[in-house]
């Protein structure tokens, strides 16, 4: 932006003005009243970095602010209308006094210096609102996209904020269950959630992480509900990542592992949870398969999905695909594409 305002500046200066004096009879002032002539450009000068740089940004203010950019205004009228008011004869000048003297009726106009005062000072003013509204709604713009990313943060922390309780309830679901049956998995199974609760702890104000992070926590995760799953229950967890610091928000994935567990387990039937995850170059695919047990499973009305899906809006618009999908054979799958 400055360095667009020093182009304009200097395009004006040295180009828009002096062309502009050129292609009027202005110059010739130069050779009979070179003081004047000087101190007319002179005041073209004042009066577009005048205009630009204090009358036009405070007359979008209020209160006293605005007060001095009108009185500024007035006060550059006045001026205009001194070099207009001053005399400047020409070879038709007596000629038109004459005319004017010996007409039977008024001769009301102007002089043409006095229209070459004005038609220069009307051009300079006018170039001066033509980038100061184009600078102001630029800014405006600015500060929209500004206050649209306040609200966008403050959303995604809302998100995030409402991921760790949902998390925390199903581990310590799973934990109430062992403990309930005295399995001797409890101890094994207090370790890694107290190894997921760190994970939370350390990336919880954390807008993105690596990929390899996340990789480690879905592991870990997978391992942890393993522990109360029987022999019916096949889960199954591959990962191929070129690039293992690539960035990704923290607990992105995991919500559709955690809707897995949820809803494609069973102590009675054969199930399976497959998940697959695969990032090459700047894609990163994901993809979580599994049987639909009991309630249906989330597909946009539970709070986790809803919240998913919402953040994949705010972090990565235009650039995600996500398909969620019940076949009538009551597979449940999830694919998410990421850019």
């Amino acid at each position: 932006m400055k360095n667009v305002t020093l182009y304009t500046d200097f395009a004006f200066c040295f180009i828009l003005l002096p062309l502009v004096i050129y292609a009027f009879p202005v110059e010739r002032w130069w050779g009979t009243y070179p003081l004047f002539f000087g101190s007319f450009v002179a005041w073209l000068y004042v009066t577009y970095f005048l205009y630009k740089y204090f009358i036009i940004p405070k007359l979008f203010l209020k209160g006293r602010k605005r007060v001095a950019a009108v009185l500024a205004v007035l006060l550059s009228l006045s001026v205009t209308f001194f070099f207009s008011a001053y005399e400047i004869t020409s070879p038709l000048h007596l000629a038109y006094q004459h005319q004017r003297q010996s007409a039977p009726f008024p001769i009301w106009g102007i002089r043409q210096n006095q229209q070459a005062v004005w038609l220069h000072y009307i051009l300079v003013v006018v170039f001066c609102f033509a980038v100061g509204m184009l600078r102001e709604a630029y800014g405006q713009k600015l500060a929209r996209e500004e206050v649209e990313y306040e609200r966008n943060r403050a959303e995604l922390a809302l998100y995030k904020a409402q991921i760790n309780p949902h998390f925390l309830f199903n581990t310590l679901n799973t934990l109430y269950g062992l403990l309930i049956t005295r399995s001797d998995k409890t101890e094994v199974t207090l370790e890694r959630f107290i190894n997921l609760t760190k994970y939370l702890y350390n990336n919880a104000n954390r807008e993105f992480i690596p990929l390899a992070d996340e990789v480690d926590y879905i592991g870990q995760y997978i391992a942890l509900q393993q522990l109360r799953l029987n022999e019916l229950a096949d889960v199954r967890f591959t990962h191929d990542v070129e690039r293992k610091d690539m960035p990704i928000p923290p607990m992105m994935l995991i919500t559709f592992v955690e809707n897995a567990f949820k809803y494609g387990i069973s102590s009675n039937d054969p199930c399976f949870i497959h998940i697959r995850l695969s990032q090459q170059a700047d894609r990163l695919y994901f993809e979580v398969t599994n049987r639909a047990f009991g309630r249906k499973a989330e597909s946009s009305g539970g709070m986790g999905i809803k919240n998913c899906r919402r953040r994949l809006e705010l972090l990565y618009p235009d650039r995600h695909r996500l398909d969620i999908g019940l076949s009538d054979e009551g597979v449940f799958r999830v694919r998410l594409e990421l850019k």
